[in-house]
C-alpha cells in the first residue's frame, strides 16, 4: 500500500530530457551548445554576499559529467512519468486528482478509504504513463536528428542552479519536477 504523507523535506530534484544538436565532443563543445559565447550565467539566486553569476564552463562541466549515453525510450519514460510534467506540444501534462481529496481528513486506518486512494493513485499512474509515452513519442519524432539525453539534478547535491535556473533554455528539453 502506498502512503502519501505530503511534503516531507525542503529538498527538490528534477529530471530533464534534452535534445542536443549532436553528441558533445567535450565540455567546450557542450558549453557552446548551451550558452553560445556567454561566459557567465546569471542564476537569479542570491547567496548572501556571493555573486549570483556562475561560470558557463562550470555549468557545462556539471552537465557533461551526467551525459552517459544516448537516451532510450525507457530512460525517457523513467525521467518523465513519475514526476510532475507540464503540457508539451499540445499534449496533456501530469494528471492528479489530489486537489479533490482532503488528506488531512482521511483516516488511513479505514480500509475503505485506503482502497479508494489506492484505486485513485493506480488510475493516475496509468493515465500519467500514457501521457508520458505520448510526449516521449512526439519528442523523439520531432528530434530524431538530435542526440537526446536524460539527467537528474537535485538541490540536495548542490545542483540548485542546474535544476532551477533554466540552463537548458537554448536547447529543446522537458523538465519534470520531483518536489
Amino acid at each position: 500500500m502506498k502512503i502519501r504523507l505530503g511534503h516531507i523535506s525542503n529538498s527538490s530534484s528534477s529530471s530533464f530530457v534534452i535534445a542536443l544538436p549532436h553528441k558533445p565532443k567535450d565540455v567546450e563543445d557542450l558549453r557552446k551548445m548551451l550558452f553560445g559565447k556567454q561566459e557567465w550565467f546569471y542564476t537569479g539566486y542570491s547567496y548572501g554576499d556571493e555573486d549570483t553569476d556562475v561560470s558557463t564552463q562550470k555549468l557545462a562541466e556539471s552537465v557533461f559529467k551526467k551525459i552517459k549515453k544516448k537516451a532510450t525510450v525507457k530512460d525517457m519514460m523513467e525521467s518523465i512519468c513519475h514526476g510532475w510534467f507540464d503540457e508539451w506540444c499540445g499534449l496533456p501534462g501530469h494528471y492528479s486528482r489530489d486537489d479533490d481529496i482532503n488528506f488531512d481528513r482521511i483516516e488511513y486506518t479505514d480500509p475503505r478509504r485506503s482502497e479508494k486512494l489506492e484505486k485513485q493513485w493506480a488510475y493516475e499512474e496509468k493515465v500519467n504513463k500514457q501521457r508520458a509515452k505520448a510526449i516521449v513519442d512526439m519528442f523523439r519524432k520531432i528530434h530524431s536528428d538530435k542526440y537526446i539525453v536524460t539527467m537528474w539534478f537535485s538541490d540536495n547535491d548542490g545542483e540548485t542552479v542546474e535544476e532551477h535556473a533554466g540552463i537548458f533554455e537554448r536547447v529543446e528539453h522537458i523538465r519534470t519536477s520531483y518536489h
